[in-house]
């Protein structure tokens, strides 16, 4: 499916039109109006790590694991603490 995981986003349908030159702007040659078509809106997926996000969520979503990343690697695990000397 084409939705995004994080916020849902998926495909919109909207209505647009062309300008026709030649219709009348005050309505009168409906021959000349401009057709209204419907057009689908699909969101910018990409796959990260096996899910599909849209491109804003990518990049929180890319933060979110950098900084988590560099957190864990800033935390100084048992070896590398200084030893407590003894009394």
């Amino acid at each position: 499916m084409l939705i995004c995981i994080r916020c849902g986003k998926g495909k919109n349908t909207v209505s647009f039109s062309r300008h026709k030159k030649g219709s009348s702007g005050a309505g009168g040659v409906w021959a000349l109006r401009a057709p209204i078509h419907k057009r689908a809106q699909r969101p910018n997926l990409h796959i990260f790590k096996g899910q599909k996000y849209c491109t804003k969520c990518l990049r929180i979503v890319k933060q979110v694991v950098r900084v988590n990343k560099k957190t864990d690697s800033q935390t100084p695990t048992e070896s590398e603490q200084p030893a407590q000397a003894a009394l």
